[in-house]
């Protein structure tokens, strides 16, 4: 059943879709959301093209104090060209199934534009600790936002990185855009796959850089001691792991449903890692988790390392498209759809414990607190179960 038909016959056409914003969190922080260039000097050639330097683009997302916020403004989750570039991915993606276009380019967010003078100036460096998230292959940024927004309103400094000639489309300030495909789907091709994670890894590093994050031993003090977490949707979970391994700024990785590859795959990690599965798919399933979870056994027996499952769920559990379907109200009954876009579970359930377990994950392995909810199944999150 193509997914217009569950729609009201007058929201059918693109331009008549009425906007739908994302629900703000009700938390003490409301959140900047910035988009900014990054340079490296470190790769004057781009490792997928070499006639210009490597170039990234980055979103952040910042906690603001509800009282260090004097206003806040509504912003589109996605202009019409991204969105458009969206529309045909998904489109291609779910062949008969159907994608109403016009949905990404209607959604909006709530953010905070305009911040006590005072805020910044009296702010320290890295007040927050900061929690890069790696996107799933090939997967714009944008479609993390809202996620990123949730994160960031319980008091997290939250970049999402693009990451050029991967990335489906990146568009830079300049008008400029950069398309995808560079790096294959296929995998087998375990080679060119590593390859990228090495890519990501050193942009990473790159951003690391531009927030003025030390290197281990000259790391500045404050909330977050200086200490990064970055966590991992679908093929960002083995660049989390790779992260790790390359660059010690890295204290804590999260992989959510991605299937592992690179050295970490044969190695393991010596620092907190955690990941998410989703039905069916899991270390006994899943061959590169079990391999990678017995290497981090072998050669880091000390390491905290953890496995978790959630029910109703669909792959790329950190990714937008279940809140989407909340907010746009295009759950209806297409049986089809909800199954390879949204999930049976919420999008605001899914955020809701997502968060949960993810703040108490990284008050533990960044600032040193108990395991929380690690300590066993919490009567709160069912849906939540330990493997």
């Amino acid at each position: 059943m193509k997914l217009t038909h569950l729609l009201p016959e007058a929201l059918s056409g693109a331009g008549l879709i009425q906007a739908a914003v994302f629900p703000v969190p009700d938390t003490p922080y409301k959140v900047q959301w910035t988009s900014s260039e990054l340079v490296d000097p470190a790769r004057p050639a781009d490792p997928f093209n070499a006639s210009h330097a490597r170039r990234i683009m980055i979103s952040r997302f910042t906690p603001v104090r509800n009282r260090d916020c004097l206003q806040t403004c509504r912003v589109p989750y996605m202009n019409a060209f991204m969105s458009s570039v969206e529309d045909a991915i998904i489109e291609a993606f779910l062949g008969d199934i159907g994608w109403p276009r016009g949905v990404l380019a209607s959604m909006e967010m709530d953010v905070c534009c305009q911040v006590r003078n005072s805020h910044d100036k009296n702010r320290k460096e890295h007040d927050f600790p900061t929690i890069l998230i790696g996107t799933g292959l090939n997967t714009t940024r944008l479609l993390y936002s809202a996620a990123a927004q949730q994160l960031a309103s319980v008091g997290y400094e939250v970049v999402v990185m693009d990451h050029p000639y991967e990335t489906d489309a990146v568009q830079f300030p300049d008008g400029s855009v950069v398309y995808g495909g560079r790096v294959p789907r296929d995998p087998n091709a375990t080679d060119a796959l590593a390859a990228a994670l090495d890519v990501r890894s050193k942009d990473a590093s790159l951003v690391l850089d531009y927030l003025g994050i030390g290197k281990p031993g000259k790391m500045k003090r404050g909330r977050g001691g200086g200490k990064v977490g970055f966590v991992g949707d679908s093929f960002g979970g083995p660049a989390a792991a790779d992260v790790m391994l390359k660059d010690g700024r890295v204290a804590a990785g999260v992989n959510m449903d991605g299937m592992m590859f690179g050295p970490a795959v044969e190695v393991g990690v010596a620092r907190p890692f955690l990941t998410f599965g989703t039905p069916g798919h899991n270390s006994t399933s899943e061959a590169t988790w079990g391999r990678f979870l017995n290497a981090t056994s072998t050669h880091h027996p000390r390491t905290w390392i953890k496995e978790l499952s959630v029910a109703d769920s669909v792959h790329g559990l950190l990714i937008d498209f279940a809140l989407v379907g909340d907010v746009a109200e295009l759950r209806g009954d297409d049986r089809q759809l909800v199954g390879n876009m949204f999930g049976k579970i919420t999008g605001a359930r899914t955020m809701e414990l997502l968060t949960a377990y993810l703040s108490d994950f990284f008050e533990f392995a960044l600032e040193g607190r108990g395991q929380g909810l690690f300590a066993g199944p919490s009567k709160k999150y069912p849906e939540v179960s330990f493997v």
